[in-house]
């Protein structure tokens, strides 16, 4: 597929010379001839008798750019999905399949004025729809500010939704809608950051409650550099911490690639459900829970469904990704 930017007097254009003759068809005559929310707008340019689609871009950024430029905070995320779920369901009523957008982020663009996403539609494109939103998620991850604990969560509950069998666009819409509901009470953690509140003189408040908060500890991995599309990975180690958990008690965090695990590795390396790890009286004990690539000790394999004893200095591999587990 052949694209150009196009600058004439007036306007800017992305240019594409589609790859079969789409001229006739019904979904061109519904693009041509209707104004569709989130779509660039197109006209169509017969060019040595080739047809070429041009693609309104004019006071657009590509998203590309914009997300380069600016790292990707949870605000704009939770909008690039909602506009990427509006088109596919606008396109619908113009019987536009869902596998006539480019989810390639050098054909996306972004509306700065108004904060929207726009998509470029080729009408009779045979791309694969999930096989495209999941490249699209793992570039955008690439980008996100991995600072802002919101949007972190907020992408890899999206790449989650994205690889489980039966995935429908309505999926997204239905997560993102939910999300807003859980978002204010972990952005109230978020923005409290020293949350361990201090003796009171006064005794008004309840020392039992004072003696278990002081004790609440968050733990996560410390990953190291490997070869996944997580740009902040390639410069060393990241942490990706998992959901507070009290030190005194016995608790279990789960790791996989599914949006409802406490540590979420959003890699199709990594199982769903690939791995859980165990607290119990200060000690760390690991059971890989039946995964396709395996969970390892310092190069050692272990067995599925078994608790193993490690230490905090020891080398975790789960499909190959090096982390250890740490706690603050």
């Amino acid at each position: 597929m052949k694209k150009h930017i196009y600058q004439d007097s007036r306007t800017a254009y992305l240019v594409i010379e589609p790859e079969i003759d789409i001229s006739n068809s019904l979904s061109m005559n519904m693009m041509k001839n209707n104004k569709i929310q989130c779509f660039l707008d197109m006209e169509c340019r017969y060019i040595d008798n080739n047809l070429n689609l041009y693609y309104k871009i004019q006071g657009l950024q590509c998203i590309k750019e914009y997300i380069e430029e600016h790292n990707l905070n949870y605000e704009t995320a939770r909008q690039v999905y909602l506009d990427i779920t509006q088109a596919v369901i606008n396109g619908g009523e113009f019987f536009l399949e869902e596998n006539s957008y480019v989810l390639d982020l050098e054909y996306i663009y972004w509306d700065k004025k108004n904060k929207r996403l726009k998509l470029c539609c080729i009408p009779e494109w045979q791309g694969d729809f999930q096989r495209d939103i999941k490249k699209f998620t793992e570039d955008i991850i690439m980008y996100i500010d991995h600072h802002d604990k919101t949007v972190e969560k907020f992408i890899y509950g999206i790449y989650g939704l994205i690889t489980d069998d039966g995935f429908a666009v309505t999926n997204i819409q239905s997560y993102i809608k939910e999300f807003k509901i859980n978002e204010i009470d972990y952005n109230k953690d978020s923005h409290n950051k020293d949350s361990t509140p201090k003796k009171d003189d006064s005794h008004n408040k309840d020392d039992t409650q004072y003696r278990n908060n002081i004790k609440t500890k968050k733990y996560g991995l410390s990953v190291e550099n490997i070869s996944i599309p997580l740009r902040c990975l390639k410069k060393g180690k990241t942490n990706i911490w998992s959901d507070n958990i009290k030190e005194n008690n016995n608790s279990k965090i789960s790791i996989g690639r599914r949006k409802d695990c406490n540590i979420i590795l959003p890699f199709s390396i990594i199982s769903r459900y690939h791995a859980v790890v165990y607290i119990k009286d200060g000690k760390f004990y690991i059971e890989d829970v039946g995964s396709l690539n395996g969970t390892y000790i310092n190069g050692q394999r272990i067995p599925a469904n078994a608790k193993t004893q490690f230490s905090s200095k020891d080398v975790i591999s789960l499909a190959g990704i090096n982390c250890h587990v740490i706690t603050r």
